[in-house]
């Protein structure tokens, strides 16, 4: 049925072939615009000697392309509107590329701003205006361009204040503030704070203390200061919290296998301020700052924070403040991670959340329902009697009298208070991942009092509010969400409401898991950078999010912590160290380096990311060659959280698919990655090494388990059979064959269920539509029994649950990326908008058209620009619309 309606479709839309922009917005003819550098909109603190400068082109007419493009790159503003070049003029350059283009200019200088611009010439041979200028700065190149020191606070303070006053009485040119604040911090100029980031800068692997050879990393923040400034009296103050970097001594850290990297957060600042008769001035953190004590008695990333309004300072960052009785500070020695600007989008509040309902389950105990599950924390809104203590507890679930139920948070505790504060888990099983998120609130007693946590953050939808003066009410709190702050990439919706109601819970599970790196768990203290969720659902990611700068990031915290015998943690940036082996042999997890490098270059056409890890990428498959046996690695954790539907519950190790079939099929794959990466950087002796170790490594697999009688891999589980034919190890003559077995058990032995953990969910989501049964894709996507995402839609998720269940194992998260990967499918298949070039530089239009879906849409704003698909199916009739970008070509269907 499937296959007569796709043909009545081709009748009613021939096969056609786009060139460019099938939608118009603008009446010029051909105009770049969107500037971006790096990928991002006049950036500061860039660090690369060779800047990537792309552009975005819009036409009034159909069938437009890019022939060639001139790059102007100036010293001023003044010189680049003369059409002057000063640090680089590119001449003419025949090239159809907007993407990408490396500087080719002078030598960068630290500090240095520059302004750009750009035309293009059309099909035609005919040039367009300039573009609108955009700006790029450089950060501090050199270690040595930092002058100031890094400083502390004395032990025991939880978020210790720090400040300075200085004063000048110049007219301000350009002032630039450089701060790193281990873990976290805010920095406040006048008693303004300066900008809208939270938990800054992004956690990295800031200071080496294994006994291998890693590298290390701080990031530092580049600040434009010039609005916080005055002449004459100034201060500059910044409020520190513990985040990944130190701990409060009193209670240990969780989870239990963390290990704080210093005993106390710690500082470094540089403040260059230039002035319009040519001088400048530096402010550093020196011996010359004072420091003291502050409002938060306590200040947990995972567990909450404590805030006594009693003990604020007013005007502490403000200039006339009396810090006589403050401390001196004390230097520290610096961590060994180099310092490194953070380029990435920063971690902010992205949305205020407005409670639905109040439930009240006791006497002065509210609890608050969100409506959705997310991370961040509360707002609370009080007046009230000084001293007055509020709590505020958050979890995912409430029980059925509506009390608050936090189970979720607490994997593994141990059963006592006082086992807790000794870091004893539960039983003595192992180790716990105790998240208490807990808030304290204590009333100052004037006035309306409005408040909201720092350096913490929660997993939860639900609430509860004790110690309130009075009877709360739904503006009484609200919730803010919080997340790294990537633009927004694509949209999908369809006439399926489950498939919608899916989707949604996908992308909140998404942005749930962006704080600086792809964390896990959102609502337990276990948020470490799993590499293997994030590997098997990366392009879920991509097709929702512009993330390549976050994912960069990402990338080289992977390379700081590969040891030089090219293994990699299984975890990063890799704050489980020395009380837990991080280096465990999950194959399948590791792959996740070679996975988001390979990605990055097809989504994005980054071919730099290839440059930058091609070295590593074939580290790690020598590495994982040494594992192998005869081309077969038997190690690993296999297809996690594999359900079974008998018991209605997911085991963490596979019982139906062995662990080897999957180690060795990523093993293949991340060797044919890295012969095609040599392929790409014309390094041909590589090529031709790696492809014929990819096909010894085929070989082998297929000598291993295939059964050639029955075509089917291994034990024919479900994950045995789709990772051959995802990773196109399954000889030609048979593929028909594997992949009858693999629908055969889907539809007859599960009733079209997945029986799959999460590779064999990644690979299913893609297996199936490769190879026309995308009607099976959307029978497994459209179930609402156990194992499915539609069941827990029915039981009210708002995100995805850890395992396929969730009431079975209430200790588990309510808030886990792992099953994210159908997506692809979403966009893909039921859209049908995929790529046929690096960077979607030629792409793909070919819905596919399954069982009852009336329409899908989708849009995905990729590097060349905006790219809709969007079809309609009538008793009659079948109607697509499509937009594809200026500066591409589109195959539709069939093509």
């Amino acid at each position: 049925m499937r296959i007569n309606l796709f043909l009545t479709v081709l009748l009613i839309v021939p096969l056609f072939y786009w060139n460019c922009n099938s939608v118009v917005r603008h009446n010029q003819d051909l105009l770049p615009s969107e500037l971006r550098c790096e990928y991002t909109n006049n950036p500061l603190g860039l660090e690369t000697q060779q800047p990537r400068f792309s552009w975005i082109l819009t036409s009034s007419q159909r069938g437009q392309m890019q022939t060639a493009f001139q790059i102007l790159v100036a010293g001023s503003l003044e010189d680049l509107a003369k059409d002057k070049g000063g640090k680089w003029d590119s001449g003419k350059l025949s090239s159809d590329q907007s993407v990408n283009l490396d500087y080719q200019g002078k030598d960068l200088a630290s500090g240095e701003k520059c302004w750009w611009k750009v035309r293009v010439w059309d099909k035609d041979g005919k040039a367009s205006a300039f573009s609108e200028p955009a700006a790029f700065e450089m950060g501090l190149l050199k270690q040595s361009d930092w002058q100031g020191q890094w400083i502390e606070a004395a032990q025991n303070i939880s978020a210790p204040l720090f400040r300075k006053e200085f004063e000048f009485a110049k007219k301000i040119k350009r002032a630039r503030a450089y701060i790193s604040g281990l873990g976290y911090y805010e920095l406040y100029i006048n008693g303004k704070k300066v900008s809208d980031h939270v938990l800054d800068p992004a956690t990295t692997y800031y200071n080496n203390d294994q006994p291998f050879e890693l590298g290390s990393r701080v990031l530092y923040v580049t600040h434009d200061i010039n609005g916080y400034l005055k002449s004459g009296q100034n201060t500059v103050g910044v409020m520190l919290g513990h985040g990944w970097y130190s701990a409060e001594d009193d209670i240990p850290p969780a989870p239990s296998f963390r290990e704080p990297y210093g005993d106390r957060p710690i500082l470094i600042l540089q403040m260059n301020i230039e002035f319009t008769d040519g001088e400048s001035i530096s402010i550093v953190t020196d011996n010359t700052w004072k420091t003291s004590s502050g409002p938060i008695l306590y200040n947990d990333y995972s567990n909450g924070e404590t805030y006594d309004a009693r003990l604020e300072k007013a005007g502490w960052d403000s200039p006339g403040y009396d810090d006589s009785d403050w401390s001196e500070v004390l230097y520290v020695d610096p961590p060994s991670g180099i310092m490194d600007s953070q380029i990435m989008p920063p971690i902010k509040v992205i949305e205020t959340i407005k409670p639905v309902k109040i439930l009240n389950p006791m006497e002065n105990v509210y609890v608050y329902d969100m409506g959705q599950n997310f991370s961040g924390w509360t707002r609370i809104r009080v007046s009230g009697p000084e001293g007055n203590k509020l709590t505020l507890r958050h979890g995912a679930k409430v029980y059925e009298d509506g009390s608050l139920d936090a189970r979720s948070n607490m994997h593994n505790c141990p059963d006592s208070e006082e086992d807790y504060l000794a870091g004893k888990p539960r039983d003595g099983q192992g180790v716990h991942h105790c998240a208490r998120q807990s808030d304290t609130y204590i009333l100052k007693g004037v006035g309306e009092e409005v408040w909201e946590p720092r350096f913490t953050l929660h997993g939860f939808r639900y609430v509860e509010l004790t110690g309130f003066p009075g009877t709360p009410t739904l503006e009484t709190l609200e919730g803010r969400f919080v997340r790294s702050a990537v633009e927004t990439a694509g949209n999908f919706t369809c006439s399926n409401d489950l498939i919608n109601k899916i989707h949604h819970n996908i992308i909140w599970t998404f942005m749930c898991s962006m704080q600086g790196f792809p964390q896990d768990a959102a609502d337990r203290s276990e948020r470490v950078g799993w590499l293997g969720d994030t590997g098997f659902v990366l392009e879920d990611y991509l097709y929702n999010f512009n993330t390549v700068l976050f994912w960069t990031k990402w990338t080289d915290d992977l390379h700081d912590s590969q040891k030089q015998n090219g293994d990699l943690p299984v975890i990063c940036p890799l704050h489980w160290r020395r009380t837990w082996d991080g280096y465990g042999m999950y194959p399948c997890w590791k792959s996740t380096y070679p996975l988001v490098a390979w990605y990055l270059y097809l989504y994005y056409g980054d071919e730099r990311i290839l440059v930058e890890h091609y070295d590593g990428i074939a580290g790690l498959v020598a590495f994982l060659s040494t594992k192998a046996d005869n081309y077969i690695i038997s190690e690993g954790l296999g297809d996690h959280m594999e359900p079974d539907r008998a018991a209605g519950e997911s085991n963490a190790s596979p019982k139906r698919t062995p662990a080897s079939i999957t180690s060795t099929g990523y093993y293949y794959f991340d060797t044919w990655i890295l012969a095609q990466a040599a392929k790409i950087l014309g390094k041909d002796d590589d090529y031709e090494r790696y492809s014929k170790l990819a096909g010894q490594i085929k070989d082998a697999f297929n000598e291993k388990f295939l059964n050639k009688e029955t075509n089917q891999y291994a034990t024919g589980s479900q994950t045995s059979n789709a990772i051959p034919l995802l990773y196109d190890l399954v000889p030609q003559d048979r593929i028909d064959a594997v992949l009858k077995n693999l629908i055969d058990d889907i539809i007859i032995n599960h009733e079209g269920h997945l029986s799959t953990g999460i590779l064999g969910t990644n690979a299913i989501s893609q297996v199936l539509s490769r190879y026309e049964r995308a009607d099976v894709m959307y029978t497994i996507a459209t179930q609402t029994t156990f194992p499915s995402w539609g069941e827990q839609v029915m039981k009210g998720a708002t995100t995805l649950w850890e395992p396929w269940e969730g009431e079975s194992e209430p200790q588990l998260s309510y808030n886990m990326k792992m099953f994210g990967s159908v997506e692809k499918f979403f966009y893909k298949d039921l859209a049908g908008i995929s790529h046929l070039a690096p960077g979607f530089k030629e792409i793909r239009i070919k819905p596919c058209i399954v069982d009852d879906l009336t329409y899908a849409k989708a849009s995905f704003k990729s590097v060349y620009g905006l790219i809709e698909s969007n079809w309609e199916k009538g008793e009659q009739s079948f109607k697509l619309y499509v937009t594809i970008p200026v500066n591409t070509t589109g195959k539709s269907m069939g093509a």
